[in-house]
């Protein structure tokens, strides 16, 4: 039977490979078609949704973050955390059944390399490997730390992460910090001893009874040890450091991950796979977003060091696929890259609101030489594999969505205030810390998502059920009427009832925002905070995102047969490959087969 190979390249842009086309010659020997994305086109929804064929009321996930209902509380949708003494359990947040799971219970051998939202991973016929979702060794999605000897600014961003050392001569004594355990009931670091010797243009960094080099404006090795939780205990994770200056001192390192050789928590099935893996390509990156993304926007992380850090990622990733496709005699291969999102995120350069046109080059799309070059390696990439392929095997290159600018932020939350639908106790505190829920009718979450705070469903709810759908309507018809210098703000909003259909549906949001292109939800307002005003000038070094309308980032499709869809969609894939595995499609998937 003939194989199938999916290639995910995570915010692969039709806009970008329409313009750069000339210059990638194998994707353009493949079929091609824009790929509608999801409603919202938020990572962990497209790629559940892409994985299972289903809308996401099927699957349970709505947007990077759900709500406890009753305290209004933010959960993670990648994965739910049960917590425990020494470590912490996880249960995938996914809640659909992806196309892997469905072939291997016909017997047909699979691969999964870091596809998001697989933490903790599954028992497969074949290998795993957990993407996006993956957590390091003190739970959290990211904790770099940052070494410095410089006064710490009370607004620093990141400051909490920020570890002050003093220079004793030509020594620094200081510390990784490990992950939490609990003890007599209060949750404390298990940290791990670490001595810096000076040297011109270079230091010495001993841990563990080992010594690294590590040079100014170079990245070290990944290095491992162990951190002792207790007498009896010692768990071991992984690293690395990149020494921007000796003076002032100024060194960054990765939060400790997984080690895939002795892991803390599941990261691979079977276990055995991690070692495989080490020992066929080296230590590699196992955090869900390994790019970190936040420490650059913190301004602990350089551009320069933030590319080079990518770069490694990729060529861990490249490594892997390059492995697999060696050994790959049947059955399904999938794998994602990631880092064409991170690199979208930073390096986004395209302008698009009216007010910024002047930036605009003369000839159209703007795009920066970091993404340029990634469509160039990603298309080299392609041209090896597909010499890996026979004739009858089925290709199916994809990203979850497009890209766009983003230029302005909007507060939902300030504007539910002004509007008179939620009541402010004062502008300070995160996680609605300043609501009157008693006098609030309406609060919007993280990127995408809007409730309305209705009785017997939220724990201090106030709308009654008759009077739900007035509310919402009175919301939505307001919101597809907001201008910023005469520029609708809002593409489209939509009714969650409607856009969602299936078994989970009750728990999505009343309405899902979906924005124009050039704007996005702030940070503050995602995180259930106010800012002074509703609309403002993003500032950051985010400078490109896709969490607006779903019309504005479609994603791309390349197959190496016929597409037999005018306008395929996400919804697709999965029906896409059981097909081409001689496998019945469920009734219960909303897409329908390519071929």
């Amino acid at each position: 039977m003939a194989k199938v190979l999916v290639f995910g390249i995570d915010a692969m842009d039709p806009k970008i490979f329409n313009k750069l086309k000339d210059k990638l010659p194998n994707f353009s020997k493949l079929e091609f078609s824009e790929l509608q994305t999801s409603i919202p086109p938020e990572t962990p929804v497209a790629w559940s949704v892409i994985s299972t064929g289903l809308n996401p009321g099927k699957f349970g996930i709505f947007d990077f973050i759900n709500r406890d209902p009753e305290t209004y509380t933010p959960q993670l949708n990648l994965a739910r955390e049960k917590k425990g003494i020494v470590k912490s359990e996880y249960i995938c947040a996914m809640k659909g059944t992806p196309f892997w799971r469905i072939l291997s219970k016909n017997h047909i051998p699979c691969t999964v390399i870091r596809w998001p939202v697989t933490f903790p991973p599954e028992k497969i016929d074949g290998n795993m490997l957990s993407g996006l979702g993956v957590v390091d060794i003190k739970g959290m999605l990211n904790s770099y730390s940052y070494y410095t000897d410089e006064k710490i600014d009370e607004n620093d961003k990141g400051k909490e992460k920020i570890v002050v050392i003093e220079k004793k001569g030509k020594v620094i004594d200081t510390f990784i910090r490990g992950p939490f355990i609990i003890k007599k009931k209060e949750r404390r670091e298990a940290n791990a001893d670490m001595v810096i010797e000076l040297e011109e243009k270079k230091i010495q960094v001993k841990i563990k009874g080992k010594k690294y080099e590590l040079e100014e404006g170079k990245w070290s090795e990944i290095i491992s040890a162990g951190f002792k939780l207790f007498s009896f205990l010692e768990v071991s994770g992984i690293f690395q450091f990149y020494l921007e200056s000796i003076t002032p001192f100024r060194m960054y390192m990765t939060s400790v991950m997984i080690d895939p050789t002795n892991q803390i928590l599941p990261i691979t099935q079977p276990k055995e796979y991690g070692k495989e893996l080490v020992e066929t390509i080296g230590h590699f990156y196992t955090l869900g977003m390994a790019e970190d993304t936040k420490a650059v926007t913190e301004n602990k992380l350089s551009l320069v060091a933030y590319e080079e850090q990518v770069t490694q990622i990729e060529e861990q990733r490249t490594k892997m696929l390059k492995y697999e496709l060696e050994r790959f005699e049947k059955g399904m291969l999938a794998v994602v890259f990631d880092a064409g999102d991170r690199l979208n995120h930073i390096f986004w350069s395209n302008k698009v609101l009216e007010g910024n046109k002047k930036n605009k080059k003369p000839e159209g799309l703007d795009i920066s030489p970091q993404i340029e070059k990634y469509y160039l390696e990603k298309d080299k990439l392609l041209g090896e594999v597909m010499t890996k392929l026979d004739s009858d095997d089925k290709l199916i290159v994809l990203s979850d969505h497009g890209f766009n600018s983003f230029e302005q932020e909007f507060n939902l939350n300030t504007w539910l205030v002004k509007e008179g639908y939620m009541k402010s106790k004062g502008d300070v505190g995160e996680m609605f810390d300043f609501v009157d829920w008693t006098q609030t009718k309406a609060y919007g979450i993280v990127f995408t998502s809007l409730y309305i705070n209705q009785q017997g469903r939220e724990g201090q709810g106030i709308v009654k059920s008759e009077e739900k759908e007035k509310i919402i309507e009175k919301i939505q018809s307001k919101l597809l009427k907001i201008k910023h210098n005469g520029i609708d703000v809002f593409t489209n909003v939509y009714k969650g009832s409607e856009v969602f259909k299936g078994e989970y549906s009750e728990t999505s949001p009343d309405l899902v925002v979906g924005f124009n292109q050039g704007f996005r939800m702030s940070e503050k307002s995602a995180i259930g905070t106010l800012d002074k005003e509703v609309i403002f000038e993003n500032t950051g070094q985010w400078k490109g995102d896709h969490l607006i309308d779903r019309t504005h980032v479609p994603g791309v499709l390349f197959t190496n047969f016929k597409i037999a869809k005018e306008k395929p969609s996400i919804l697709d894939i999965a029906p896409t490959v059981l097909k081409s595995m001689g496998v019945n499609i469920p009734e219960e998937m909303d897409g329908e087969a390519l071929i």
